[in-house]
């Protein structure tokens, strides 16, 4: 298990009764500051893992079966973590892929992901096979958010063509949502339990829900106050981060939307966001892309 420290303090009483004081911690095992605030005494977070197992500076990642799953944009590589085996490199740049964005694994261990730089929809199957299932020749130019549609097949939205497509397995592509739906930048998507499809636009602010019925809601729109960088569906709930206000929060439709933590110093830049089986999140920190620098920062409940 990578090693951990401890970085989160419980808002006292006051401050949670005046909803706007936060007791500051340092993180002072990092070579800067690094600050995490929690807004409910019943979470802690620690620091799961730094660049020190090997990773660059990932943006989305996916808890399954007890491994890690990271799309690593500064490494330039998918790769997958688990205790035993440490850090592997399931496909880096030479298969072509620069710039790894957000992915999703089927109930057969296929892993698909996006690549805002080099477009397209990228495959590693379970054997470990590596392939371009789509790119740039069939209009996917800088894909950003990826789901796994009921239907088997993957949906990814475009920032170039502010549209979301699908595609099969067969590496067919059509437009699944137009730009007559005005969604500028599907940056994440992530199926609900119900077959909903929620959709974080981070340039417009918005949290969209397109419904069974291909109807498309807004269900969050704040303006310059919420910018969703990642959304992950477990359990009833749906995690977001943003990356501008550097926050992770926790939606239900019957509770809206309630903050879970807010990040600062070193730990600011959060990306992604995925959940375990017991329920524990994990959130991705880019502390610095450009020269590789990223953390893993694990957030539970207190036993």
């Amino acid at each position: 298990m990578p090693r951990t420290k401890n970085i989160s303090i419980a808002f006292k009483a006051l401050a949670l009764a005046l909803g706007a004081l936060f007791l500051l911690t340092s993180c002072k095992a990092l070579g800067k500051d690094g600050l995490v605030l929690m807004t409910d005494d019943s979470y802690k977070a620690t620091v799961f893992a730094t660049n020190k197992i090997g990773f660059g500076s990932p943006d989305g990642i996916l808890w399954n079966q007890g491994k890690l799953y990271l799309a690593d944009e500064g490494g330039v590589a998918l790769e997958v973590w688990n205790q035993n085996d440490g850090l592997k490199k399931l496909m880096d740049g030479q298969f072509g892929a620069k710039s790894p964005e957000d992915l999703v694994m089927d109930p057969q261990g296929n892993i698909f992901f996006s690549d805002d730089d080099a477009g397209g929809v990228w495959e590693v199957d379970a054997n470990g096979k590596q392939r371009l299932l789509a790119g740039k020749e069939k209009g996917l130019f800088s894909t950003e958010g990826i789901a796994l549609a009921p239907d088997g097949s993957i949906l990814v939205g475009d920032a170039d063509a502010h549209e979301v497509f699908k595609v099969t397995r067969d590496g067919d592509v059509s437009v699944f949502l137009g730009r007559e739906f005005e969604i500028t930048k599907p940056e994440s998507m992530a199926f609900d339990d119900k077959g909903n499809l929620y959709i974080a636009d981070n340039e417009k602010n918005v949290l969209y829900l397109l419904d069974t019925n291909h109807k498309l809601h807004v269900v969050i729109d704040r303006k310059d106050q919420f910018s969703p960088e990642t959304i992950f569906f477990s359990k009833g709930a749906l995690y977001i981060t943003d990356s501008h206000a550097s926050k992770l929060y926790r939606y239900t439709p019957n509770e809206e939307l309630k903050t879970i933590a807010a990040f600062g110093g070193q730990l600011k830049n959060v990306q992604g966001v995925t959940v375990d089986e017991r329920g524990d999140i994990y959130v991705s920190i880019q502390s610095d892309l450009k020269h590789n620098v990223g953390f893993i920062v694990k957030i539970s409940k207190e036993s």
